[in-house]
């Protein structure tokens, strides 16, 4: 072979062999690639398996916590009194843990009251939700532990939060707190972010329908009108006193009431929202349930956030703790709204601002629950209603007289019309014709 046919076939056997080193690197990269995706999804699908499964253990430390609240408030209405020294999981018993621990604040409260410490490596007490069932499980891609670490328990809360919705539009708050008599305003927010997103309609709602559209950028709200009631009723040595005529009227003077409805109207702004004691007086009568405009704007907790001053109740003597409440509706049944309702003790009116809240006791528990899966950790906060916010409560009434006769008008347009006794005429727009 010469010199040319030898250079030939070398030149042959060097292409061959980049080929195979470059097409060996190739599969070689895509192989690493693609078990470098098989690995991170692996990992992706296991911390979110952890994820939920710790999220799940935070939410059984929920469940557990109103069982135990339910307890607790079943053994009071009894009559049974706290005792450290009464058998596990008697009433005494259960009263005593579930004060201690809320006095204190101890993670270990639902633990405590329905008897399930089982002892925890990361906290006092953990209560298992699922573990290892066989030695065999160790190890696996089955082995979890599950458990919910710390759960703690307060029924004296900043704020009241509820969600108003299409099938239950209409929320009775009672106001119980230690400083009923010293609160002299209300805080009401209303329409949050999550409302918004959550929602695929704007609803304009309200007598001008461009006043509802709040604009950040290319998100549009619609925050719904809302209706706030207040209801405040005298007391005499503590006890409710009061005449059901006061509730549609203030007094002589008009100085107090025990009964207000505002009509809250929201609309793009920024300037605070500042109900006056006065208004509140004069919505007080029937006749003057006219809009409130409230600014609102997004990108804050609460599209729009109002204070309502409070008037003195009729008689001008303290608030009777029993009959004193909100009620808060959606006039149209939608959207979904969050609310927040807070009670003011000193509003500074230097600074058109409360510069004290106090707490309401007794109206909803606020239960932190932290839940684990192996070593990651999720925290979830719940409330739950203390009282009975769901029995029946009109919406509106007819009253009957003896002929069984209706004794009302109703119109729900501008141009209304009456009717009375078979005969249709039309009707003022100032007021209803009792």
């Amino acid at each position: 072979m010469n010199r040319k046919n030898r250079f030939t076939s070398f030149k042959s056997g060097a292409v061959s062999i980049y080929a195979v080193i470059f097409l060996t690197l190739m599969f070689g990269i895509i192989t690493m690639s693609f078990v470098r995706i098989v690995i991170n999804e692996s990992i992706s699908t296991a911390n979110a398996d952890l994820y939920k499964s710790a999220y799940d253990s935070a939410l059984a430390g929920i469940e557990d916590a109103k069982i135990a609240v339910l307890k607790y408030h079943d053994c009071i209405s009894q009559g049974y009194t706290a005792n450290a020294n009464a058998g596990e999981a008697s009433c005494p018993r259960i009263i005593y843990e579930m004060e201690q621990g809320i006095a204190t604040e101890s993670c270990d409260v639902v633990a405590r009251v329905l008897g399930r410490e089982n002892g925890g490596e990361d906290t006092q007490y953990s209560t298992i939700i699922q573990e290892t069932q066989s030695t065999t499980d160790n190890g696996s891609s089955s082995y979890m532990e599950q458990a919910y670490t710390c759960v703690k328990i307060t029924e004296e809360t900043d704020d009241y939060l509820t969600t108003l919705t299409a099938a239950d539009s209409t929320r009775i708050i009672p106001l119980h707190s230690a400083d009923l008599t010293d609160i002299n305003a209300i805080e009401f927010s209303w329409y949050s972010d999550v409302n918004a997103s959550s929602n695929t309609t704007n609803y304009m709602i309200g007598s001008d329908s461009n006043s509802t559209m709040l604009k950040d950028n290319s998100q549009t709200y619609a925050p719904p009108v809302v209706t706030f009631e207040i209801f405040q009723t005298d007391s005499a040595n503590g006890v409710p006193y009061f005449n059901v005529a006061e509730l549609s009227v203030n007094n002589a003077r008009s100085t107090g009431t025990d009964h207000a409805m505002l009509v809250f109207e929201p609309k793009s702004g920024t300037d605070k929202n500042i109900v006056s004691a006065d208004t509140v007086l004069d919505h007080s009568d029937k006749y003057s349930n006219d809009l409130i405009i409230t600014n609102c704007k997004p990108g804050e907790r609460y599209a729009c956030t109002t204070t309502i001053m409070l008037p003195p109740t009729y008689r001008g003597t303290p608030r009777a703790a029993a009959t004193t409440f909100l009620k808060v509706s959606l006039p149209y049944n939608r959207p979904s709204t969050d609310i927040s309702v807070s009670l003011c003790k000193n509003w500074n009116s230097t600074d058109n601002k409360c510069s004290e809240y106090t707490k309401l006791t007794g109206v909803q528990a606020a239960i932190d629950s932290t839940g684990r899966a192996n070593d990651l950790y999720r925290r979830v906060e719940a409330r739950v209603e203390l009282v009975d916010l769901y029995y029946p409560y009109p919406e509106s009434a007819i009253f009957l007289d003896g002929a069984n006769e209706t004794n009302k008008s109703y119109w729900v347009t501008n141009n209304c019309k009456r009717a009375e006794n078979g005969s249709v005429s039309n009707c003022s727009n100032s007021g209803a014709v009792w």
